[in-house]
């Protein structure tokens, strides 16, 4: 991963501990008040940004409480939030045994594998993610309409991309793509879509007829979406991620004050 990619990992890290933060759910992360307050206060150096305070406090827990299985996971975004991937990476593989029918620590070995650059292994943990999605008889697991796949940066702008499970409705959407500005706002958004309208369409748009879907690749920003790519079968991620990258850095000349 380039320079370019590190210099916005920590406000990218920042958005995932508050989406992970805001996922997570049960009634108890471990088995004594200890844990329990120990827990909450380490939640809240995290929503600080005191990571590295906070996996302290996450690492008392698993040492003292082994079952207290969130722990794990959240010790995992504290590591990546502090730029130890590796460690990270460990903490959410312990994080998916424990919570077999659970979403969030496959998702973020996707996320992690994806920006550390272990290809193999990202697609080895998307297949049995949308697996279990599939399969589930979890209905809390199978409510989950998508996981937060890539985190990178582009110039300035910190990017988040949510990875949809199902196509579902009149213009659903795989990817999303949060284009984010230094104080983590949303300020425009790129989405690989499909449509009822682009498929009823589709010799108008390719030059030819098809039994594939058609997907297309749309700016969205302030209530307007502009298509700028159009694909006759659905593109796989690793194509897509190019080209919203290259759409990042034109639409940021255009808006760059001259001179």
């Amino acid at each position: 991963m380039g320079g370019e990619a590190r210099s916005s990992l920590s406000l990218c890290f920042a958005v995932a501990v508050f989406l992970i933060a805001v996922s997570l759910c049960g009634p108890v992360r471990a088995d004594t008040a200890w844990a329990e307050a120990t827990f909450k206060q380490a939640e809240g150096l995290a929503n600080a940004g005191q990571y590295e305070q906070a996996l302290a406090l996450y690492q008392q827990i698993i040492a003292r409480e082994p079952t207290a299985k969130r722990s794990y996971c959240r010790a995992g975004t504290m590591a990546a939030g502090i730029g130890n991937l590796p460690q990270a990476i460990d903490y959410y593989k312990t994080c998916k045994q424990l919570l077999p029918d659970s979403i969030e620590p496959r998702g973020e070995l996707v996320k992690l594998y994806e920006i550390t650059g272990d290809m193999a292994a990202r697609d080895r943990e998307r297949t049995e993610l949308l697996y279990l999605h599939k399969t589930t008889a979890n209905k809390q697991t199978k409510a989950i309409d998508h996981y937060l796949r890539d985190l990178f940066a582009v110039g300035s702008y910190s990017v988040a991309v949510a990875e949809y499970f199902d196509l579902i409705g009149a213009w659903p959407s795989r990817y999303r793509f949060f284009i984010l500005n230094e104080q983590g706002n949303t300020v425009y958004t790129i989405a690989l879509s499909s449509s009822t309208a682009a498929n009823a369409n589709a010799v108008k748009l390719l030059g030819h007829p098809t039994k594939e879907w058609i997907f297309h690749l749309d700016l969205e920003s302030d209530g307007a979406a502009t298509t700028f790519k159009v694909f006759e079968g659905e593109p796989s991620y690793d194509t897509v991620k190019p080209l919203v990258i290259d759409a990042i850095r034109q639409q940021e000349l255009k808006t760059r004050p001259p001179g």
